[in-house]
């Protein structure tokens, strides 16, 4: 089922960068400007053929200079992966769910899903906003306690202290999570903040890469943990076999890793 790209989309994310890679395949380059001439001439031109210009009469030349636009790209990117679907393994999904089992890594993926930034990425990956919340908290309880407030629920100065250099610890990568339904496969994928347009929640429209597949029973956490890299392979993958239910930092299969090129609506 074609899903069609809205006449003026609103981007919540666009990796621009890699749109222009993609592009530049696709259209055997790219182009960065276009030139348009117009020509206009003034009231008094006798008909075609007949005789000359009057001395009143006169024309004008004008040209421009247009140059493409993030979205323009997008669009034609779009248009022309699904004119040749087969050749750029494209899908333009409906229902993720029907489909799964036939996806394969390297597909491009187009699809409408509900995503959120799970709030402990959404903490770990913007320290500074952590940092502030936890000066608020710590300037608020000597005030709490002069406005006769209880502050026994309040974390101390240690604590505080302590979620710092945990914060500091844990950063982690901006991440997004999407579905359709509450029992179908999820997506997700890390994103280039300094790609990032808007708040992403809700309802969108998501184009990415299948980077990796998470069978049923595979997990996979979504924070940037310190050391992975340092793990074995097996490791890793022993690891993915562990899942752990109700951990919004983990991406329970079966379920799908994009390289998630555009966010919209």
């Amino acid at each position: 089922m074609l899903m069609p790209i809205p006449a003026l989309p609103r981007f919540l994310y666009l990796d621009e960068k890699a749109l222009s890679e993609y592009l530049s395949v696709v259209e055997k380059g790219i182009s960065d400007e276009s030139r348009r001439r117009q020509t206009q001439s003034a009231p008094g031109s006798p008909p075609e053929g007949v005789g000359e210009l009057p001395a009143d009469a006169s024309s004008h030349e004008e040209e421009r200079v247009v140059r493409e636009t993030a979205s323009q790209r997008f669009i034609r990117l779009v248009s022309a992966l699904d004119a040749d679907a087969n050749r750029w393994s494209y899908r333009d999904i409906d229902n993720l769910s029907e489909i799964f089992d036939e996806l394969k890594i390297m597909d491009f993926l187009h699809g409408h899903f509900e995503v959120e930034i799970p709030p402990v990425i959404q903490l770990m990956s913007q320290p500074n906003q952590l940092g502030d919340m936890l000066d608020m908290l710590e300037a608020f309880g000597p005030m709490a306690s002069l406005m006769g407030q209880e502050v026994d629920g309040l974390p101390g100065k240690a604590e505080t202290t302590a979620m710092r250099g945990f914060a500091k610890t844990m950063k982690s990568d901006v991440v997004v999570v999407g579905y359709q339904g509450d029992t179908d496969p999820q997506v997700s994928g890390k994103l280039n903040s300094e790609y990032l347009r808007d708040a992403i929640e809700g309802e969108v429209f998501i184009l990415g890469k299948i980077s990796r597949k998470w069978k049923e029973g595979e997990s996979h956490s979504l924070l940037a943990l310190p050391g992975a890299s340092l793990m074995s392979r097996e490791q890793r993958r022993k690891a993915a076999r562990q899942p752990k239910e109700d951990d919004e930092t983990m991406l329970t299969g079966p379920a799908l890793t994009l390289d998630i090129l555009a966010i919209y609506r």
